[in-house]
């Protein structure tokens, strides 16, 4: 216990999620200097190629995209305990965000359901059974929804903290399951929790289940979600696009469906050409509203708060304009750039 708890006082946000008698004994062990967490070191690191990206990344960024070139251009790649803290079990108090979309995640993932007239879709189901139980049905309930209605859950991509609640929702209220061909093959093939004990087992593809392609569309109530395959993350990625309204002025919603650094310089490749052609695919639908499916990645519990106080004729700061959501994905794509010129490969 002794030793967990000093390596658990290397972040302060993992301490706080602790019980309070064991954050307590944390808080009480004093971490001497040369234990403290380093810096990634990237010893092949191409100096003059991660100076060209970063200075790229930093101007595509400018002032109003700052928070996503720190987060995923430096504390992400050099810091990645910062970035593992801000991610913690904790709640967030669910929200409306759009007439038609609402957030009901969490701090570490995020989750969304769309209201249609025939039911309710649901982009990703957290960890597990127990976080779908307790924290999405409780949030949907308290915004007006109504659980039972929920029709489709789509499985962005085969990672625990996105599939985790899906069976419960299939096995509670007779939910569907949408993922890619790839990513249902993925988690078919999966057995145990996935590798992180917070972690549900894998759903398998079952009947009436839905698998999408590049291109597909899926339609409820009026409500289509259009889908592109952005393999890196995981090999059956999903990204989507889908109409939103804010007080009835309409909007078209993106997100990425796994913004996360790939770890071989195969699938970074892979991430270059995934971004390209979502922001083909973005451009083209003058997806202009940003959301995604973690909140650090689009900087949710900042927009959620703002959204919460805006003033009358102030715009959601949710919609970014179609030129900004490129942008953001410019930004994306020069990070994992930089990523490859770490590890001391060059890209032009």
């Amino acid at each position: 216990m002794r030793n967990c708890a000093k390596i658990l006082m290397a972040t302060a946000a993992f301490c706080l999620a602790l019980p309070p008698a064991v954050a307590q004994q944390a808080r009480n062990i004093r971490t001497p200097a040369s234990e403290f967490g380093k810096p990634v070191d990237y010893p092949k690191a191409d100096t003059a190629a991660v100076a060209l990206h970063f200075n790229r990344a930093r101007k595509i960024a400018g002032e109003d995209l700052y928070p996503f070139f720190d987060t995923l251009c430096i504390q992400d790649q050099l810091y990645k305990q910062r970035t593992n803290g801000a991610q913690y079990l904790g709640t967030i108090p669910p929200q409306k965000v759009f007439d038609n979309l609402y957030h009901i995640g969490q701090m570490m993932v995020s989750a969304w359901a769309i209201k249609t007239p025939a039911g309710i879709i649901l982009i990703d189901a957290l960890n597990n059974a127990d976080e779908a139980k307790n924290i999405m049905v409780p949030e949907m309930v308290s915004l007006g929804l109504d659980p039972k209605d929920v029709k489709m859950v789509i499985i962005t991509h085969a990672h625990g903290d996105h599939y985790g609640g899906a069976q419960y929702f299939r096995d509670t209220y007779g939910a569907k399951l949408l993922a890619s061909d790839i990513d249902w093959g993925v988690m078919e093939k999966m057995t145990g929790p996935g590798g992180f004990a917070q972690f549900d087992p894998a759903p398998k593809r079952g009947p009436g289940d839905v698998t999408v392609k590049d291109g597909g569309v899926y339609s409820l109530g009026g409500t289509d979600i259009h889908f592109a395959l952005t393999p890196a993350h995981t090999p059956g990625t999903l990204s989507l696009y889908f109409k939103v309204t804010d007080n009835g002025k309409p909007y078209t919603a993106g997100m990425y469906g796994g913004i996360g650094m790939p770890r071989t310089e195969e699938n970074k490749r892979l991430q270059l050409a995934s971004m390209a052609h979502w922001m083909d695919v973005t451009r083209a639908a003058h997806v202009d509203a940003q959301i995604g499916n973690h909140p650090l990645h689009f900087n949710g519990p900042a927009r959620l708060e703002i959204l919460k106080y805006r003033e009358p004729g102030q715009t959601n700061p949710f919609v970014v304009g179609p030129r900004n959501y490129q942008r953001y994905m410019e930004l994306q794509h020069e990070c994992v750039k930089l990523s490859l010129a770490r590890d001391g490969i060059a890209v032009p």
